[in-house]
């Protein structure tokens, strides 16, 4: 659990005093050429894109959002002449691409929240419930808009540090490049992850099946008090 004191917010300018319930705050978010993994980072009463304004977007910018089940973007809204063709509804935390031909600043409106999802009203920042969905590749963000690094980055976002073999992958919006980074274990990251605000990357996670580890609760028993057979 990290104190507030020690966070350092970026680019989040509130239109209210923290402290105060409701306060409505707002974060730009440069949108570059290509492919850009994002999440809205900010709660509204309606997050569907229908109530949100994309001044800025040309017409053909799309909006994809990732399937965890499948492994693929199975649902995509096309911008033009400021209306979406799905109107889709983006939730905090959860990532999606933004697909653009021309760089754009995107301003996002809403209340900010902490990593919990809890709204943010001062005091401590917890973090979320430790992730407990099955094994495989989810596309994800920081509830609370802030840069992160290292183990901070699943800590933040999943609730619990990295497993050996569980990889983060982030898309750098300038080179449109995707950088995989794979946890070792002591021997830390073979290459530090890093995340931005209202940013979202790639999480391949691993999660040990309830027989797994009931395996291991009756191996370390059984090393502790071995059965002896009587004769």
């Amino acid at each position: 659990m990290k104190a507030v004191s020690r966070i350092v917010m970026v680019r989040l300018i509130l239109l209210g005093a923290l402290s105060a319930p409701g306060a409505i705050g707002y974060i730009n978010v440069d949108f570059q050429p290509g492919d850009n993994l994002f999440h809205i980072g900010l709660k509204n009463v309606d997050n569907h894109l229908s109530a949100m304004s994309f001044p800025g977007a040309p017409n053909g910018t799309s909006i994809s959002l990732w399937n965890p089940a499948s492994g693929i973007y199975d649902v995509t809204s096309t911008y033009s002449e400021g209306a979406w063709s799905l109107d889709l509804e983006l939730s905090v935390g959860t990532g999606a691409r933004l697909t653009t031909t021309a760089p754009f600043v995107q301003t996002f409106m809403g209340q900010p929240l902490k990593h919990d999802g809890s709204l943010f009203t001062g005091g401590d920042n917890p973090a979320p419930p430790i992730f407990d969905g099955p094994s495989g590749v989810y596309l994800l963000g920081d509830k609370y808009p802030i840069i992160s690094s290292n183990t901070d980055v699943f800590l933040n976002i999943v609730g619990r540090g990295p497993n050996i073999g569980e990889q983060f992958t982030r898309l750098d919006r300038a080179s449109q490049t995707y950088v995989t980074s794979t946890f070792l274990g002591e021997g830390g990251w073979d290459v530090v992850p890093t995340i931005g605000y209202c940013e979202a990357g790639f999480f391949n996670l691993i999660v040990p099946e309830p027989s797994v580890f009931a395996l291991a609760v009756l191996g370390a028993f059984l090393l502790r008090y071995p059965l002896t057979r009587k004769s």
